[in-house]
């Protein structure tokens, strides 16, 4: 008999049991400093990455501040200058996407829906650092590894929508600024 496996929908605030970082791709790269942290603050843009993530630059509310490190500062939208606070929804299902092994099924959890730009929301997720050096590459040489981040996020409340006509603003490449 085979056993179901369970995926579990989380709300913002609650925590995943088991492993934090449980589908996420090439998860030694974070660095663990929260297994569970909720954060609030304010989406200036979103942008799907090669991996299947869904980045989403949330400008913290002041109270989170403290959560940033240096290297947010190169983490910026157009028309909103950094820094922010990277807070990444993993692809659910892996079919036809380049990371299969990036996979929100694998850790046991639904994605939450991706927000939209000048929503304000609250994430929870693992609170970690990226310390990924191949970002210097990419953000041409400047010193682009070690920003803070909520990966993967497990639960996204909106708190308040977005005014109405806002365009979805997407984040620039790697390396470009905003």
């Amino acid at each position: 008999m085979q056993i179901p496996f369970l995926k579990l929908t989380l709300q913002a605030g609650q925590c995943k049991w088991g492993p934090p970082l449980a589908g996420v791709y090439l998860s030694g790269r974070l660095r663990l400093l929260d297994r569970c942290r909720t954060v609030s603050g304010t989406v200036d843009c979103t942008k799907v990455e090669p991996d299947g993530d869904v980045h989403v630059r949330l400008r913290l509310d002041p109270q989170y501040v403290g959560l940033l490190k240096p290297s947010n500062e190169l983490q910026t939208c157009t028309g909103h200058p950094g820094p922010h606070l990277v807070v990444e929804i993993i692809p659910q299902h892996p079919e036809g996407i380049l990371f299969r092994t990036n996979n929100a099924d694998a850790g046991g959890f639904n994605d939450p829906p991706t927000p939209t730009s000048g929503e304000q929301i609250t994430v929870t997720g693992p609170y970690v650092i990226d310390t990924n050096s191949l970002h210097r590459i990419l953000y041409q040489g400047r010193a682009a590894e070690n920003w803070a981040e909520i990966h993967p996020v497990w639960g996204i409340r909106v708190d308040k929508p977005a005014a109405p006509g806002v365009p979805n603003q997407f984040g620039p490449e790697f390396g470009e600024s905003g």
